[in-house]
């Protein structure tokens, strides 16, 4: 194994936090602002490679569940069959969608142990030869080059998709970085795997790999991306998934820190395979656009939902069952697309204390002459806000606007709204 990194990324410009007159205490920092851009919006989709395209506007998609693992694609040891990911590759791309391709899981001819137990068969989960992951990362990365981006696995610090040890895994993401430099160069994209974080035994895993050292290389040197998965436990909101967001920052070392940071699996209710409690319409909708908000003035620089169309393994749904009519949800998504795209984020508040005790406050410029603002209270009675002084428009998660000039008072509950003003 060779230290082989020239990943280098620019620092995004700094917009100052505007003030706000309310007692808060801000757990985003501004130093984190991004600008919004398309591909920030990612998705799964399942049905990609048979021509499934959501119906809500994206810029990315993860194709994982897709049909596209490496042991859908070497099913006979030494053969590639590309169909499913070729057409997964066309139709995202027809799309203006950028991919990213989840490599594993592993052959059973090719693992180390072929009967380990795992999500996706037998084996799935094993550490696989190392000669065969070479070959087929090798043959990935020539075939598609800079088309996609790469990520090393699918969450191996949980035992359904990786029963190997931590330093084998860092020893997988070593020899993906390698190859991919070697083969596309430096404009390669690897991204590293996928940690979920709201299990104790979760954290500890996610904290050794990025302790981990291969070939005298850390983590933080192979990869150009960081990977989470914010899930929260089942009974909690958007804002739980912050709080595991500000613990894998702690978690990581300096050097990972500075890295950009992806969010590439995100929904609600999860109880790892049982059906989830369904939550109300409203609900769901105010979660999405919790979410999209939050992420976006995070430190987060792509989110991908999990997933178009996923069943009811989740309690939030972008779409019904025929796949393409858009839940309200669904609508919430687009609605929260306009309200993001192209603005310069600033940071997330919340009110500690007083009257409006609770209350969200995130801050976005979409121009030098407009500030929008986002308010939202996730419990308890809804509360009323007064706007800037140089408020122009209202605007509701239905999409409805109210035009008034000037102060006054909204009421605020669980599902976000918009406040444009001048300043």
């Amino acid at each position: 194994m060779t230290t082989i990194n020239a990943r280098s990324f620019a620092r995004l410009a700094v917009i100052p936090s505007l003030v706000v007159s309310l007692m808060l205490v801000a757990f985003v920092s501004p130093a984190q602002a991004q600008k919004v851009r398309p591909d920030f919006f990612g998705m799964h989709d399942t049905q990609i490679a048979n021509g499934s395209i959501p119906t809500v506007k994206l810029g990315s998609i993860r194709l994982w569940d897709s049909g596209v693992t490496w042991r859908e694609i070497e099913k006979i040891p030494g053969t590639y069959d590309w169909s499913a990911l070729d057409r997964a590759v066309t139709n995202a791309r027809a799309k203006k969608l950028r991919p990213l391709l989840v490599l594993g899981q592993t052959p059973q001819f090719h693992a180390e142990k072929p009967m380990a137990p795992g999500a996706y068969g037998d084996g799935a989960t094993s550490m696989p030869r190392l000669d065969a992951w070479k070959a087929y990362v090798r043959a990935v990365a020539s075939k598609y080059g800079t088309t996609v981006d790469y990520q090393v696995w699918n969450e191996p610090n949980v035992i359904n998709y990786w029963s190997g040890t931590v330093r084998q895994m860092a020893l997988l993401t070593d020899t993906a970085s390698e190859i991919l430099v070697n083969v596309i160069g430096a404009k390669a994209t690897l991204v590293a795997p996928g940690f979920p974080l709201r299990l104790p035994t979760q954290q500890r895993w996610f904290k050794a790999y990025w302790q981990a050292k291969s070939g005298g290389s850390s983590m933080a040197s192979l990869v150009d991306v960081i990977g989470v998965h914010l899930y929260p436990v089942a009974n909690q909101a958007p804002e739980d998934g912050m709080k595991l967001l500000a613990l894998a920052k702690k978690l990581l070392p300096k050097a990972a820190r500075a890295k950009p940071m992806w969010n590439t699996e995100i929904n609600y209710g999860l109880l790892g395979g049982p059906t989830a409690t369904p939550i109300p319409d409203a609900k769901q909708a105010a979660y999405v656009a919790r979410t999209l908000v939050l992420n976006a003035a995070s430190s987060i620089r792509r989110m991908f939902w999990y997933s178009w169309a996923q069943g009811d393994i989740a309690n939030t749904h972008l779409v019904q069952d025929d796949r393409t009519t858009r839940t309200r949800a669904g609508n919430a998504w687009n609605e929260v697309h306009g309200w993001l795209i192209g603005t310069q984020t600033s940071s997330c508040s919340q009110a500690r204390t007083g009257k409006l005790k609770g209350l969200y406050t995130c801050v976005a410029r979409k121009s030098r002459t407009e500030v929008r603002r986002f308010y939202w209270k996730p419990s308890g009675k809804a509360v009323q806000v007064f706007t800037p002084r140089s408020t122009k428009k209202v605007t509701n998660l239905s999409g409805k606007v109210t035009t008034r000039q000037g102060r006054y008072a909204v009421k605020v509950g669980y599902t976000p709204i918009m406040v444009t003003s001048r300043r």
